[in-house]
């Protein structure tokens, strides 16, 4: 998970245009026996949503795509809230864009209806007379009447999320407070599959490194070409925490901490060349 900048006053065209205003009168009127739109919040949406989150899950960063599309998820549920038997769900945001985030279908099912706070919850609205909708404060959800809500559940268009979450070389996400061990518990954050795509990603790169210093002990290579190859290969890890790679937040942690994530997973004497070689990267004089 990784924060995300979202500008909640400039929905997608496609969902302005669309029946939105009309179909949130509706919900308002009928609560959670409204009949929810996916055509709507979900067609109108999807594709800024997929540009926005790089094509990856917003919670997990996984890119699920090539196996299953992804789906339009409400970070407030819109129907009704686990543990909050007398709350009828969020309905008046099930067409909002600032409520709207992009979600595997791992992650969705997960989450489900959960949405624990720490303060008082919202149950309807404040309405606009004017125009019959839910006033600004109501619909945007970084408003201070949601932030009062103190939402657990981290929001990666809301919260900055890297304060509250870290990484483990082994592949697993660790919470800082509560918030982090929250939201890792709720989204299934560690499950086995997950965890092992992240820590793959270290592992390819440490089975690089390991071939290449085991060449130059063994001379296979010299000692120019071993340092282009240990160079390449940390311009790709570089490469991984950019925002549009899977596991991007796990990638940080390998450049950022590299002599957890990569020195001390090798030998002592490969450990020693390698934060050399390292230290020389980051100088620019590999």
């Amino acid at each position: 998970m990784i924060s995300v900048k979202k500008d909640f006053n400039s929905p997608p065209a496609k969902l302005v245009n669309s029946r939105r205003d009309e179909l949130i009168k509706d919900a308002i009127i009928n609560k959670n026996k409204h009949e929810f739109k996916s055509s709507v919040y979900r067609q109108t949406t999807i594709e800024a949503l997929e540009v926005l989150f790089n094509h990856k899950c917003a919670y997990c960063e996984s890119d699920t795509s090539a196996g299953a599309p992804f789906q339009v998820e409400h970070f407030r549920p819109k129907a009704k809230v686990e543990g909050a038997t007398n709350h009828n769900g969020y309905y008046w945001l099930a067409y909002e864009w600032s409520n709207l985030t992009l979600g595997c279908s791992r992650c969705n099912n997960a989450k489900k209806n959960h949405f624990p706070i720490n303060g008082t919850r919202i149950s309807q609205p404040q309405i606009d007379a004017a125009t019959g909708l839910p006033t600004a404060q109501y619909l945007n959800v970084d408003s201070a009447e949601f932030l009062n809500e103190q939402s657990i559940l981290l929001n990666p268009e809301v919260d900055t999320v890297e304060n509250h979450i870290y990484f483990l070389p082994n592949g697993r996400i660790e919470g800082l407070d509560e918030r982090g061990v929250k939201t890792i518990e709720l989204l299934k954050l560690n499950r086995t599959r997950l965890v092992f795509w992240r820590k793959k990603v270290l592992d390819d790169f440490l089975n690089e490194i390991r071939d290449v210093l085991e060449d130059l002990a063994a001379q296979k290579i010299g000692t120019d070409e071993g340092r282009y190859a240990i160079k390449q290969i940390l311009k790709r890890v570089a490469s991984r925490q950019h925002p549009s790679q899977p596991y991007s937040r796990f990638g940080y942690f390998i450049f950022n901490k590299f002599e957890i994530f990569i020195g001390n997973q090798l030998d002592t004497k490969q450990k020693d060349a390698m934060l050399k070689f390292f230290k020389l990267f980051m100088d620019g004089e590999l």
